[in-house]
């Protein structure tokens, strides 16, 4: 009873890897698809440097978070949601311009003195703002610039939400597989059969064009002015592509 039972497992064993050497030995069209979908873009991403400066290094960073805020508001009252994210701060000293670097380098062991005695702090921060406000993004670059921000500018364009635009662009690279699946059967006299394996490959990429060389800087606006200039832009769709590769059976 015993060997019927293993003899039935090996038969078993035996018929499972038959069949997978069938399959991977059946004949098959292997295709490649490449699709593209394009989207108006709807978040706009700013960024900005704010700037403190104080005889001491707390002096200097009460002053550019003073600043930050001050800015930040300004551009609330344009987008109550943007919500600033903020990183690379860094408090620098400064030392008269009659120091040279090489004359402190040379007494770098001991306390600053003389014309390399340091007389104040500055303090910088980076700053990125992302904004679902695209059609106002122009002009929240010229508010930041008049609140005393440093290199406002309009970094890009993007996609809040870029999964939509890839299920597109993934439906347009099967379709493109499809088409040639069906080409290649038809030049080749055989009935195309069912999908064997579909999958997307590793080249999949979401390309955010940067369509804002060369924007100008926004010019700084003096703060008594209560409305801002209105900078129009037009920004062009982003194009989101996918590639897939269909392995199709050929039916007997």
């Amino acid at each position: 009873m015993r060997m019927i039972i293993a003899a039935d497992v090996l038969l078993a064993g035996f018929s499972s890897v038959t069949s997978a050497q069938t399959m991977q030995d059946a004949p098959k069209i292997m295709v490649d698809g490449y699709g593209e979908a394009t989207t108006v873009p709807d978040l706009a991403i700013l960024s900005y440097s704010v700037r403190g400066e104080g005889t001491t290094s707390d002096d200097a960073v009460r002053t550019m978070t003073a600043a930050g805020a001050r800015i930040e508001a300004s551009l609330q009252r344009i987008d109550a949601a943007a919500k600033p994210t903020t990183s690379g701060v860094r408090v620098a000293p400064v030392r008269a311009s009659a120091c040279k670097d090489r004359d402190y380098d040379n007494d770098d062991e001991q306390l600053s003195k003389g014309v390399c005695a340091i007389i104040g702090y500055v303090a910088t921060q980076s700053v990125e703002l992302r904004t679902l406000q695209v059609n106002a993004a122009g002009t929240m670059v010229g508010v930041a610039g008049r609140g005393g921000a440093l290199n406002s500018q309009l970094s890009r364009w993007d996609l809040k939400d870029p999964r939509e635009a890839k299920g597109r662009a993934i439906a347009a690279a099967f379709a493109d597989a499809q088409a040639k699946a069906t080409a290649l059967a038809a030049g080749s006299h055989v009935t195309l059969g069912p999908i064997l394996t579909l999958a997307t490959t590793n080249r999949d990429a979401v390309r955010t064009e940067d369509l804002i060389a060369g924007l100008p800087q926004a010019n700084r606006l003096s703060a008594e002015r209560d409305e801002p200039v209105q900078v129009k832009l037009t920004p062009e769709p982003i194009t989101t592509s996918a590639n897939v590769t269909v392995t199709y059976a050929i039916a007997r």
